[in-house]
Order: C-alpha cells, then structure tokens, then sequence
C-alpha cells in the first residue's frame, strides 16, 4: 500500500510537471528571455540571462526596461566564501533589499555610526535604504540571495563589472553557477575599479570594517535575532527582520493569505512596498476575484505552487519562477496545494500587499487557521 501510494504521489508530481512544460511551450506569457519594454510575463528560475563576476552567477528576471525603471529583481547565486563578496559602499539613489531564498550569508550594515550585522538563512530578510553601508559574504555552497532595488536598472552596474555574460546558451544543464571557477580571494573587483564606480550610483567606503562578534548570528548583542519580535525599521534607517518574525496580518476576503511586510509605504516614503504572502489551498466553495492596480508588481515563488491567471493564459509557477505584471493589468492568483508563499514587490503606496493589509487584521502566526 505505502508503495502503491509513494508511485502514485511520484506519478502525479511527473505529470505536473510535464503538463507544466507543454504550458510553457506553447505560452506567450513564459519568457526565457527577459523582456527589453513592460509586458506581463513569467520565467523560470534559472532561465534569466545576466553576468558572472568571479565565482558569483547573477541573473536579472525583472530589469529596468522590462519594469519601466520602477524596480529590478535580481538572483545572485555563488559557493561558499571566506571573503567579503563585494567591497563595502553605500548607495545614494537606489534602495537595496536582501532576500534569502536558499543557503545562507552574512549582511552588514552601517549608517550614522551603527552597525550591525546578520547571518541570513532562507525567509531572513534585511533593509539596506540609501546612504547605507554594507557589505555580504556568502558562505554556504549553494546559496542563491535575491536582490530588489528601486528604482529600477541597476543591472547596468553589474554588467559593467561582469567577467563574461550567462544566457541560457551557456549551459546545456543550467547550474545555479559554474562549480568549476575557482577564484582566489574575493570576488568583488578591486578598490580602484570600486572607486570608479560612481557613475553607477556605488561609493566605496574604504574605512569600512565588518564586524566579526556575531554570536548566534547577530551583533551587537543587545539584538534578537530569530529568539523574538523584529519590527521594520524608521524611513532611512537599515534593519532586519528573521523569518516568521516580523510583523503578520491575515486576510480572508478569498480564502486565507498571511501577509508579512519588510518594507511598506512608511519606510520607502511611498516609492514601493516589499512582503511575503502566503495561501492556503484554494477550496472548491471560494471564488478568486480579479486583481488590478496601477503600480507594476512581481511575484517571486518561494514554496509550493501559485497558479496566476494572466492574459488569458493560466501559470503554474513554483520556487524561483518570476511573474511580472503591469499596472492596471488584471489577474487572479490563488494555491491548488495546500501551502504556498510568494515574495511579492509592487510600486507605489497601494499596491497588492499594502491593500490586503488594510482590509485584513493584525495576526500572530506565519499559517492561518484550522477552520475555513
């Protein structure tokens, strides 16, 4: 019997699967390549193109041409390392915002005359707003950090940066990153290219000096870090919030959706608005409404499986897969299993997360109830 039911559960997952493919095939939604003017579509995890900066793989599944400017989304993936991944520098346009997808890695930051750091482990999340110094290392061996930065076209920088170009024609089997590239010391460029780099909106600060008294993966040692409550931060200020931390509201208008902020219209002064939300299966009984608001907006799977319909097409989008969706498109979105989550990013002071917020409650649990 546990065998009959394991193939069947196996079977079931493989016709997903395949069905899924022959959908994205035949889908003029699905994308392998990103888009160069704002139109909805979706690609896969993996499939962005981007640019190798020593050992490091960054790929851009939302760029400023294809978001027209309003932000970009980025992956970086790279092995463990015993040094910093880049110098550390501030910004003074674009407001930075680290994401763990998978692995771990270690965030400093530093702004009038504090400085604190993190290790991030996946669902960790950490605010680096403009005039914020901060640096990262990477150090588990297959950690992917997913970058949101607005306003949008900061891939420019890296491409400047890049080693060489990643396209799908790079590789026939479409690792996270090259295993074979050994780099010897960091894999941020030298302080005279850093320091050239202002054009890009990057100013090194040289006298920079990551602290190294994390104990439990935070310092200084009067902050919680995944022991208690994280709140999001003043407008400016940099701050982290653990997984499952931070603040959480529930919303039932169309089933049950947990909704966790990192960043809400109060800390990005209205420019943008950064959270996670979660699903719960959707049930026969529930009608999904259709959605549409004037900022444009992304979803980036974290777990399970998000169904959006868009276009007149249907998508089954899983971990890393990315949709983007134009201001004043209409769409629906809703779980067929029984947990999913989703990174979401929208432009402005109104988008999705910010009205589920304000027509739901303030909750205290990452999963919602047992009741319907």
């Amino acid at each position: 019997m546990r065998t009959s039911t394991l193939t069947s559960s196996v079977l079931a997952v493989g016709l997903a699967s395949a069905n899924r493919i022959a959908a994205r095939d035949n889908s003029s939604v699905w994308v392998t390549e990103v888009p160069d003017y704002v139109r909805p579509y979706a690609i896969a995890h993996y499939d962005a193109s981007g640019c190798v900066i020593g050992n490091q793989v960054y790929r851009f599944p939302v760029t400023g041409p294809s978001s027209g400017y309003a932000f970009s989304l980025l992956a970086t993936n790279a092995p463990g390392s015993t040094d910093l991944g880049v110098l550390p520098h501030i910004h003074e346009k674009h407001y930075e915002n680290f994401f763990n997808l998978k692995g771990r890695y270690q965030l400093w930051t530093g702004k009038d005359g504090d400085e604190e750091t993190r290790v991030l482990t996946a669902g960790d999340y950490g605010s680096v707003p403009i005039n914020t110094t901060h640096t990262f290392q990477v150090l588990d061996p297959d950690t992917e950090i997913v970058g949101i930065i607005q306003p949008g076209g900061f891939e420019e920088l890296f491409y400047a940066l890049a080693d060489s170009n990643w396209t799908s024609a790079s590789s026939g089997t479409q690792p996270p990153y090259d295993p074979l590239i050994v780099v010897n010391g960091s894999s941020s460029p030298p302080a005279s290219v850093l320091n050239a780099l202002e054009s890009f909106d990057v100013y090194a600060q040289f006298d920079f000096v990551p602290r190294r008294d994390a104990v439990n993966g935070t310092a200084p040692t009067n902050t919680t870090w995944h022991t208690g409550t994280n709140k999001l931060g003043a407008q400016g200020s940099p701050y982290y919030v653990a997984k499952d931390f931070g603040p959480k509201y529930i919303n039932d208008a169309a089933g049950y959706q947990i909704i966790q902020p990192f960043v809400t219209p109060v800390q990005s002064g209205g420019d943008f608005s950064l959270s996670t939300i979660t699903l719960d299966r959707k049930l026969s009984n529930i009608t999904i409404p259709t959605s549409q608001f004037t900022g444009h907006a992304a979803f980036e799977i974290i777990e399970g499986m998000v169904t959006v319909e868009l276009q007149g097409e249907t998508l089954s989008l899983i971990q890393g897969d990315v949709v983007f969706i134009p201001g004043n498109t209409t769409y629906k979105y809703y779980s067929t299993v029984n947990f999913s989550k989703f990174l979401f990013i929208g432009a402005g002071a109104e988008a999705m997360d910010t009205q589920l917020i304000a027509n739901g409650a303030s909750w205290s649990s990452p999963v919602w109830p047992t009741y319907a």
